[in-house]
C-alpha cells in the first residue's frame, strides 16, 4: 500500500507479522510512509494498535517482516527513531531543559549542537520560561509539551506517537494537537501517530490507515485532503469522520 501523496516513501513496512505463540495479531501488514509525511492509524479497541507500534519501533521483535528507513533495516542504532507513549515519560530527576536534551545525549550529539537544538525547542514549544524547573513543578500540558519537545530534537528519521493526548481533557487536547500540527509543519519530521479517537485523526492527519479486528490487517486507507486549520464543523471533516468511525465499526 503506497502513501500516494507524491512523496518519496521513506519509511517502507513489509509484510509485519507478529505471533504471541499460537495467537497471530499482526497479520501481513505492508504499507510507506511519505518523507515528512502524517500518517494516522485507528482501529478497534484491542486490535493490537500499541503491539503494532512496538514492532515499528523495535521494542519487540517481529514474527516476520520488516521495517525499512531509507531502504535499510530499521536499526535504533543507528536510526533516529522516537517514541511518545500514553503515558508521561519525564524524569523527574531531571529539569525541563535536561529532560528534552536526554535523547540527544543519548545519540552523543556534539555538545554545541545539542545545546542549540535544546533553545530552539524550548523556544518552539514556550517552555524556556521553566526549563530549570522539574516535572512535578509544571502542569500536565507542560509534562505533554516536554516529551513531545524531546522526541522532535533528535530530528526523528521516524517519530512514533501511541494516543499521546488521550489522558487530557478536551480543551488542552485540542490546544496540544494545533501546536502538533505546527511542530510538524516546522520541523518537516515522518510521523505515525496510533489514537482511538476518530476526529482527532481526522484533525491531525494526511492520511489514516484503518485497522481490522485480530488478526490485524490494514482495512482501508482514507485520504484526508482539508486545508488547515481544519474546523470540527467542516461538513467535509464530518463526513470523512462518519466514513472512518462506520469502517471501524463494521468488520
Amino acid at each position: 500500500m503506497g502513501d500516494n501523496s507524491g512523496r518519496r516513501a521513506k519509511i517502507v513496512v513489509d509484510g509485519l507479522t507478529k505471533r504471541f505463540g499460537e495467537l497471530l495479531v499482526l497479520d501481513d501488514i505492508s504499507f510507506d510512509v511519505g518523507d515528512g509525511e502524517f500518517l494516522a492509524i485507528v482501529g478497534p479497541t484491542g486490535c493490537g494498535k500499541t503491539t503494532f507500534l512496538n514492532c515499528l519501533s523495535k521494542l519487540i521483535p517481529t514474527s516476520e517482516g520488516n521495517i525499512f528507513i531509507e531502504g535499510e533495516v530499521a536499526d535504533p542504532k543507528k536510526h533516529n527513531i522516537s517514541f511518545v507513549f500514553q503515558e508521561p515519560t519525564c524524569m523527574p530527576w531531571r529539569t525541563v531543559r535536561e529532560n528534552v536534551a536526554y535523547g540527544m545525549e543519548v545519540k552523543h550529539f556534539a555538545k554545541k549542537k545539542l545545546n542549540e537544538r535544546v533553545d530552539y525547542m524550548l523556544d518552539l514549544v514556550g517552555l524556556r520560561s521553566t526549563e530549570n524547573l522539574y516535572p512535578n513543578q509544571v502542569s500536565a500540558s507542560m509534562i505533554q509539551r516536554i516529551t513531545v519537545a524531546r522526541a522532535f530534537a533528535v530530528d526523528p528519521d521516524l517519530l512514533l506517537m501511541d494516543e499521546p493526548y488521550g489522558q487530557l481533557d478536551v480543551k488542552l487536547r485540542f490546544y496540544l494537537e494545533d501546536e502538533l500540527i505546527r511542530l510538524w509543519q516546522t520541523l518537516k519530521s515522518t510521523v505515525i501517530f496510533v489514537t482511538h479517537n476518530i476526529e482527532e485523526a481526522v484533525y491531525v492527519a494526511e492520511r489514516i490507515l484503518v485497522l481490522s479486528n485480530k488478526p490485524t490487517k490494514i482495512k482501508a486507507e482514507v485520504k484526508v485532503e482539508l486545508p488547515r486549520p481544519r474546523s470540527f464543523l467542516d461538513p467535509s471533516f464530518v463526513e470523512i469522520r462518519k466514513h472512518v468511525t462506520e469502517l471501524i465499526r463494521w468488520w
